[in-house]
């Protein structure tokens, strides 16, 4: 190739480049990501990308860094996201890089503590008055003598899925809620589910069903101020019936449970 050949071709090749570098847009704007790579704003932190024909912080998740997210072409750090226990507020635990209860079911605790609303707590003497002695009553989770004039304050169930009192149950409450009234009696009410659904939603069901039932007492003429109301959701069932045990088996946890206080 002769000399006037590659004379010629070197200056095709240097107009071309001119020409490149003469049509590039100015910083921030750009066309594509090597636009944005020789600003002195490139220079003085990570590398840039092009979005929208602007130069941003970046495109995609993958272009921040760990526990940030790219919301429209900057990095923003993605809210509750944890990378250990020590991230999290208070008793949360940090589960799949996101902070959350410190527990979910009795498994997360230790021996001698079970899950109620999200944390562990101590593992109550009883549940219901069944597991004291004859002459005991269950209060609080603790086995109390029983008052020498107390009367029986029964328990109702409900229909599966559902807060609604049917007309067995507000039968059952009526003499509940004669008895309280007699004896002027403080009560805790406790909703409870079956096994079958989610940790959160048995607990926000157990909730309404103790309110429903709070609510049937006092149009009967219990003075709210002596009903209180909690939830177990399906933490503390009678029998364990797994989720294709039978009807009659899962209707014995759907229930909601008189405590004297």
């Amino acid at each position: 190739m002769s000399w006037r050949r590659i004379t010629a071709l070197l200056s095709v090749f240097i107009l071309m480049s001119l020409a490149n570098v003469a049509c590039s847009p100015s910083f921030p704007d750009c066309d594509t990501d090597e636009h944005c790579q020789d600003s002195d704003e490139a220079h003085e932190q990570d590398r840039l990308y092009c979005l929208n024909n602007l130069c941003q912080q970046c495109r995609d998740d993958e272009h921040c860094d760990e526990g940030h997210e790219c919301v429209a072409g900057s990095c923003e750090e993605i809210p509750g996201w944890c990378a250990s226990d020590g991230d999290c507020p208070g008793s949360q635990v940090c589960r799949d890089n996101e902070c959350g209860p410190e527990c979910l079911a009795d498994d997360d605790c230790d021996a001698g503590y079970v899950c109620e609303g999200g944390s562990c707590v101590e593992e109550p003497e009883c549940t219901v008055d069944a597991d004291c002695d004859a002459d005991e009553i269950c209060q609080r989770g603790t086995c109390i003598q029983a008052p020498e004039e107390t009367c029986d304050l029964d328990t109702v169930n409900f229909p599966f899925d559902s807060s609604q009192l049917t007309s067995q149950a507000r039968s059952t409450l009526q003499a509940n809620a004669d008895c309280i009234q007699e004896r002027n009696l403080s009560v805790q009410i406790e909703g409870h589910c079956d096994e079958r659904g989610t940790t959160e939603y048995n607990l926000g069901l157990g909730e309404r069903r103790a309110r429903s039932v709070r609510d049937y007492l006092t149009t009967l003429g219990v003075p709210s101020n002596q009903i209180s109301t909690t939830s177990y959701g399906d933490q503390r069932l009678v029998q364990s019936c797994g989720y294709d045990g039978s009807e009659s088996c899962h209707q014995q946890n759907r229930r909601a449970v008189f405590n004297i206080r």
